[in-house]
């Protein structure tokens, strides 16, 4: 049973990845061709390597899609092993596989205690009314 966090102690980690995460932007760049977008999500295109498939109209859909399934598999354990050795144990997820074109696959991580993405948007919703509230108030005022 996993021990409760508190929103202070998960914000504070969210930090901590989010850093980490941006001084590795360059070597996810070079290595894994990953891009970290304003949420601190890391995402790629996979392409699957026309060595892998072989004469398309001999594959079915299942057989692209289990070849797509192993190079998927193993991509995320290189990127993995390369986050752990970065001390981002369990800091970061596995978010989600979108299947792009035929042979390409979007891969999505973020950090694993919330969805980074949604935590981003509800944030700016948040100062964006926090504002809006506080010039509303100093133009009533004055």
């Amino acid at each position: 049973m996993m021990k409760k966090i508190s929103l202070i102690k998960k914000i504070r980690l969210f930090l901590s990845y989010r850093k980490t995460i941006n001084k590795l932007k360059f070597e996810l760049e070079n290595n894994f061709s990953a891009r970290i977008d304003n949420a601190s999500r890391i995402y790629t295109v996979i392409n699957i390597p026309s060595s892998l498939i072989e004469e398309p109209y001999n594959l079915r859909k299942e057989d692209i899609d289990s070849l797509a399934k192993t190079y998927i598999k193993e991509y995320t354990n290189k990127l993995s092993l390369f986050l752990n050795q970065n001390n981002l144990f369990e800091l970061y997820d596995f978010y989600e596989v979108k299947k792009v074109e035929k042979y390409s696959y979007l891969l999505i991580f973020g950090f694993s205690l919330f969805n980074s993405g949604s935590f981003v948007r509800n944030f700016y919703i948040f100062l964006t009314i926090l504002v809006t509230l506080f010039s509303s108030l100093i133009i009533f005022l004055f």
